[in-house]
């Protein structure tokens, strides 16, 4: 079989799979394998052909109709694996399911992810700062710097001692500069 690269036109051809990153980092999804996290993104994306088909009961909350065999087969799982990944996500609260009869598939409701508040992921990203300000101004080492010679040399430790010790020159950004590299930088311009 050849490599086959994509060219420019072909670049968003495909359909893909969204894995809410907070199922990696929430501490109340710890217990979850990654066959049980691919489970829950393939049940995510298969909610919008519940609502193509208007599959909603009497409350308005969309359900969604997959067996086991189609989660085993788009997974390329076996049946133990299968029926692992589904109890761990009823466990994590992630799913619920409604018996639907003999011989009939189950009844799935997928549930949405308790999400870490913000308030203690900024407590986080503050203690990794000494002062209080941004954590990646003071945290980038960028490279040596010598104060006796006008040049950098990583390969040569002899001139760094207790007496002589090596500084580190660090980037210096202007204030505000780093927020465009947050994902939701606009979002939070707007929203002020």
């Amino acid at each position: 079989m050849d490599f086959i690269p994509y060219k420019i036109n072909e670049a968003l051809e495909n359909v893909f799979i969204q894995i809410p990153v907070e199922l990696f980092d929430n501490e109340l999804y710890g217990n979850l394998n990654s066959d049980s996290i691919l489970l829950y993104g393939l049940l995510l994306s298969r909610l919008s052909l519940s609502l193509k088909n208007k599959w909603a009961d009497k409350d308005g909350n969309i359900f969604l109709i997959y067996s086991r065999k189609e989660a085993q087969k788009m997974l390329k799982l076996s049946d133990k694996p299968i029926t692992k990944a589904f109890r761990k996500l009823k466990e994590a609260k992630l799913i619920y399911e409604v018996r639907s009869g003999f011989k009939k598939n189950n009844i799935i409701y997928v549930g949405k992810i308790n999400h870490i508040s913000t308030e203690k992921t900024m407590n986080r990203i503050m203690s990794d700062s000494k002062n209080g300000e941004n954590p990646i101004q003071e945290s980038e080492i960028v490279r040596r710097n010598y104060n006796e010679k006008k040049y950098n040399n990583y390969s040569n430790n002899s001139s760094c001692s207790k007496n002589n010790s090596c500084n580190f020159e660090q980037r210096v950004y202007a204030p505000g500069e780093l927020d465009k590299l947050y994902c939701n930088f606009e979002n939070l311009k707007e929203g002020e």
